[in-house]
């Protein structure tokens, strides 16, 4: 009994002084705004959300008196609240439109940042008729956009104005504009004129559910329709503006999963239909630009807002409200995070004017809640400036979509992620409890704007831990380990690893170079080190040239660049010319390798020991100074027979209460002798500390508490 619980209180220690770090926002704010049965309303539903030129907060959503959609009895009012303190308080509910027999839906708000003015549009239904009942039409029968102003910040409103003439053709049966926000051009390079255009995405039946943009090019004055249908199915929309200046329209499809399409032309045509990749289930979710390089900012994001699903992840359900970010123009959606956990469903994202960020979404489909955070909750992983790219498959959430500094998720055949780190003492692979392991594979991912550009003057460094799983034994042939540096077109231009023979080789810069076979051994983890050195073609004698170096023992790793004496370096008589932008991983079909701690970087010690990541506490280390010692037992010695009792677990736990019996005792002394020996070996504890005095006095009374156990005492 002692045996499990001092090894289930060496895992708790564990737990609660490494932590498990899953992929959660610590969130600055959360505010129930709307409040299911308060302020009048039993069901509030369906935000919009933006930030007015003063910096206060806007949300707009649906009063609902029941929680059906319009077409239910009773009628829906279009209701709005204020903050002026960044979402701590927020002001009375206010109702900007409530008419007897209708229903007012799916709010949607964009500022005009010329003007300052704030547009609202949303939807007009007869009570007892929604979208899926009104005729074709310009009537009250039918749908009907309203659009209401505020040139105070929010403060006070125009009134609604019935726009429906001017945005809707007689032949549509049903146009909504929400819900969410919409956007005001600004990089239409080809077409200037269309600069300050506002933009919302709009949604029109017949034809079943297609995308179309409602737009205004003198200020809101006067509104227009595109004069294209997204080509695909477009229910609840969010558009974003390119920093080509091309659009991206994003919207919710009839299952789970996005439908994308493009605009070419400042939102009046929609082409080149695709699906988004982000695993979802069918909800309206927030898009937003969040930072560009063009308008002077560090790195081009685009942040998503959806539910994760549960568990998180699975996309398949309205849970766990998190947020993806994109830094390949909207290409692909990585590091998700899971910014609260519990019901969550429609959501609308935004930038606050200090950077952080502001979400609003609904809670039981009948509260409406707002939550701030910042925007390093979305970059958590910490790491120098010298490192470019990291991916320890450790995202809780999406492994394959973790990481720092890529563009995009893996895409990947063969690869599963797997519990546990590869161990390599010293060196942190990550404290994120996976690794990925790879039979048969390939495994791809963009570098961003991390990119190498081979015709530039530099050096790049490669770090991984390795390990080739003896399970099949070698079998001599399809066992190979291949890292390939590539362009956009997938052609490898250079490239290094491990080849069947268990050799390690470097090649496609100045021929192969390869080590003897058999170098590797089975089942040892390898710090795998690697050096492109990059030089400008134009001058004589100016080539590119890789390295290679291996390590199994974590003693032999060097302390600097200047001690490195690599094993393998290639010739200096080729130069090979473009831009390294992708990553690849191959593995033959005769062996399992497993890898984890991927970095890139510009200096040895980004990608070896200055990495940005901590060791974890080690397990007895009761001094803190990151090694089991006898200088810990000396502190296990000085706390002997120290209460614990009014102590906290992991105070407990790092004083040497190992079993958390409120004292430190004998049976911690035979945990502590149990760790130290598994790391320095067999009776050296016992060794090292007899005939010490105080120390006799521990090992005896141990060995009595020994002696009792074998003879059936209890305590």
């Amino acid at each position: 009994m002692f045996q499990v619980r001092w090894a289930v209180a060496l895992l708790t220690l564990h737990a609660l002084l490494c932590g498990d770090k899953p992929a959660i926002a610590e969130i600055l704010l959360q505010r129930n705004v709307l409040t299911a049965g308060v302020e009048g309303f039993s069901v509030y539903r369906i935000p919009g959300f933006t930030v007015a030129p003063d910096g206060s907060l806007l949300l707009f959503a649906e009063g609902r008196p029941g929680g059906a959609d319009p077409g239910a009895p009773g009628d829906i009012e279009m209701v709005f609240k204020r903050s002026t303190d960044g979402g701590l308080t927020w002001s009375d509910l206010q109702v900007l439109h409530a008419t007897s027999g209708f229903d007012y839906s799916d709010p949607r708000v964009v500022v005009d940042s010329d003007s300052g003015t704030i547009h609202l549009q949303y939807a007009q239904w007869p009570t007892l008729c929604g979208q899926a009942c009104v005729p074709a039409g310009l009537g009250d029968n039918s749908s009907v956009i309203f659009h209401q102003t505020s040139t105070d910040n929010g403060l006070t409103w125009s009134g609604p104005m019935n726009i429906n003439a001017q945005v809707k053709e007689r032949n549509w049966s049903s146009l909504n504009t929400g819900p969410g926000v919409g956007i005001q051009l600004q990089w239409q390079d080809s077409a200037p004129e269309r600069n300050g255009r506002l933009l919302m995405p709009g949604h029109v039946r017949p034809p079943s559910y297609r995308g179309v943009s409602i737009y205004s090019d003198d200020g809101g004055l006067t509104w227009t329709h595109g004069s294209g249908f997204t080509p695909n199915y477009a229910d609840e929309s969010e558009v974003v503006e390119l920093t080509n200046g091309d659009l991206l329209w994003d919207a919710r499809r009839s299952g789970s999963g996005r439908n994308r399409s493009i605009s070419h032309d400042g939102g009046d045509t929609w082409v080149d239909a695709f699906a988004g990749e982000i695993p979802v289930t069918a909800v309206d979710s927030g898009l937003i630009r969040y930072s560009a390089q063009r308008a002077g900012e560090d790195r081009d994001r685009i942040l998503f807002s959806a539910p994760l699903g549960d568990p998180a992840g699975s996309g398949n359900s309205r849970s766990n409200i998190g947020v993806w970010t994109s830094y390949d123009e909207g290409n692909t959606f990585i590091n998700p995070v899971q910014i609260e956990s519990g019901s969550a469903a429609y959501s609308v994202i935004n930038r606050m004017p200090d950077g952080t960020i502001g979400l609003v979404y609904e809670v039981n489909h009948n509260t409406i809640r707002y939550v701030h955070f910042d925007l390093a909750e979305l970059e958590k992983a910490d790491h120098p400036t010298g490192m470019s790219h990291y991916d320890g498959f450790g995202n809780q959430i999406d492994p394959f979509r973790g990481g720092v500094g890529w563009s995009g998720a893996w895409t990947h055949s063969g690869a599963a992620v797997v519990p546990g780190v590869l161990e390599f003492p010293g060196f942190l692979t990550e404290d994120d409890g996976q690794h990925v392991r790879l039979r048969d594979a390939a495994m791809s991912r963009s570098l961003g704007t991390g990119s190498i550009d081979l015709n530039q003057h530099g050096g790049h460094y490669f770090s991984l831990f390795v390990q080739h799983d003896s399970r099949d034994g070698d079998n001599g042939g399809s066992e190979y380990l291949d890292i390939l540096l590539q362009d956009s077109a997938g052609v490898t231009k250079a490239a290094f690893g491990v080849g069947s023979s268990e050799n390690f080789f470097i090649n496609h810069v100045g021929g192969t170079v390869s080590s003897p076979s058999n170098t590797l051994a089975l089942d040892s983890t390898y710090l795998l080190l690697a050096k492109l050195a990059t030089n400008d073609d134009t001058q004589n004698q100016h080539f590119d040239q890789l390295f290679l170096a291996w390590y199994d023992d974590p003693k032999e790793v060097p302390a600097s660049e200047a001690e490195i004496e690599w094993q393998l370096v290639g010739d200096i008589t080729a130069n090979i010319d473009g831009t390294i932008q992708q990553l690849a991983i191959r593995t033959g079909s005769n062996a399992d390798w497993l890898l984890d701690g991927l970095r890139m970087g510009t200096t040895f010690d980004a990608v070896v020991h200055d990495t940005g990541i901590g060791l974890p506490p080690v397990l007895g280390d009761l001094n803190r100074d990151g090694v089991l010692d006898l200088a810990d037992w000396v502190e296990l010695k000085n706390n002997f027979r120290f209460d614990t009792s009014a102590l906290a677990e992991d105070e407990q736990l790092q004083l040497g209460d190992f079993d958390q019996s409120g004292q430190v005792g004998f049976e911690d002394f035979l945990a502590f002798r149990e760790l130290f020996e598994s790391v320095h070996g067999q009776g050296s504890l016992s060794g090292a500390v007899v005939p010490e005095p105080e120390s006799l006095v521990l090992v005896g009374g141990a060995l009595l508490l020994l002696r009792g156990r074998a003879m059936g005492f209890r305590r």
